[in-house]
């Protein structure tokens, strides 16, 4: 049987959009079994003694008000619901860029993920250390793909992403988690690939999205981040919990709530046109709130959005359009982290010096930005953009 007629049969869209206000302990845990219990409830897809990866957004180590990660109370309250039911919960990511088990130690206490470990006794794993080669024939882009090893040797998937805005796919969510399932030096080398062109990019998100597709979505959404994501935005209340069984259909739900057009998101448009996702929110079950009463109407976008260049003569204009990455020396600390994980190595870094980005080289991916500690990569906007805005 064919996969997406497969997936049409055996799982109808549904979405719970619950509200939450705050971080307090309580609260959450009454919105994440809100949110659940439509859906039948965690042990509808958790069973006594299964070995569930939680996934989390670990992208970078900042503390858990700066909104760049998944919020170590709702990893808390997870955690704990997993163990209420007999399975054994293992935390785990890949952060982007060189990753190291040097450089994950102190960004799980920077974002308070150690501490939930230390306070509930669950493992943590760093999808660095062991990977595999998983082969999938229906993928669209790599046929073979490095993923860390423990998201495949679990039983179960569940996956915590943070709502937030994205410089190169304008939104990152539920799909877009994933790529954290791959290693951060290949990530990298997958960012090179196929990042030049964004759709084809959201056709990898998507295939990696395939090979371990989560068995439970919980979207941190109390606190998001608008504008300048998923590093270097600015936090916004948006006062939800969302879960669901569908990493598709939960995308375009948020997606919505914040004021995009779902089918300007790559990765949901992709989804619709491959078969792998609603096409809109009428095919969708929504629990909970009704999302026409949670939108957030002013939620800042990305400076990237909708810039991409395209073919011919609208690849000439998209490219004079085009954003791009610059580096503001006032704030650069001359560390090169930006330079060393720049996927197509356009960045050249002298010791004591900013680094300088060749725009020939450059693929407009915004790792630097994404990667940067100290917020020191701004995109810069061209007059004709800003002319055509």
């Amino acid at each position: 049987m064919p996969y997406v007629t497969q997936r049409t049969l055996l799982m109808p869209y549904e979405v719970s959009v619950i509200k939450c206000d705050s971080y307090d302990e309580t609260l959450m845990r009454k919105a994440v079994e809100a949110s659940l219990a439509p859906l039948g409830g965690l042990g509808s897809a958790i069973k006594k003694g299964d070995r569930v990866l939680i996934k989390l957004n670990l992208l970078s180590s900042k503390p858990p008000e700066a909104a760049v990660t998944t919020h170590p109370m709702l990893v808390k309250t997870v955690v704990r619901m997993v163990q209420g039911l007999g399975a054994i919960p293992i935390l785990g990511d890949s952060p982007g860029g060189n990753s190291t088990f040097i450089s994950y130690k102190p960004l799980l206490k920077n974002t308070g993920i150690q501490a939930v470990a230390d306070e509930t006794g669950c493992q943590i794993v760093n999808f660095e250390e062991e990977t595999v080669e998983v082969t999938s024939d229906k993928a669209r882009t790599f046929k073979k793909l490095r993923i860390g090893k423990p998201v495949m040797d679990a039983d179960k998937v569940i996956a915590l992403p943070k709502l937030k805005t994205h410089q190169l796919t304008y939104y990152t969510g539920a799909v877009k988690l994933l790529f954290g399932y791959v290693p951060g030096m290949m990530k990298m080398e997958y960012h090179h690939n196929a990042g030049r062109d964004l759709d084809l990019f959201a056709e990898l998100l998507l295939d990696i999205h395939n090979v371990r597709t989560p068995d439970i979505v919980i979207m941190d959404a109390v606190i998001g981040m608008e504008g300048r994501g998923p590093s270097a935005g600015t936090p916004r209340k948006i006062g939800l919990v969302m879960a669901s069984k569908s990493c598709t259909a939960l995308d375009l739900v948020a997606a919505s709530i914040i004021g995009f057009d779902p089918t300007s998101v790559p990765t949901v448009k992709k989804a619709m046109e491959r078969g792998e996702g609603p096409t809109s929110l009428n095919e969708i079950k929504i629990h909970g709130e009704d999302v026409s009463s949670v939108v957030v109407r002013d939620f800042k976008r990305p400076e990237t959005m909708g810039t991409a260049p395209g073919s011919g003569l609208m690849a000439f204009i998209g490219g004079m359009r085009a954003s791009r990455p610059a580096i503001d020396k006032n704030k650069c600390k001359k560390c090169g982290i930006c330079a060393r994980d720049c996927p197509p190595k356009a960045m050249t870094f002298t010791k004591g010096s900013p680094p300088v980005i060749d725009y020939g080289k450059c693929i407009r991916c915004y790792c630097c930005q994404e990667l940067c500690p100290e917020g020191a990569v701004n995109v810069k906007t061209p007059v004709l953009q800003r002319i055509l805005r």
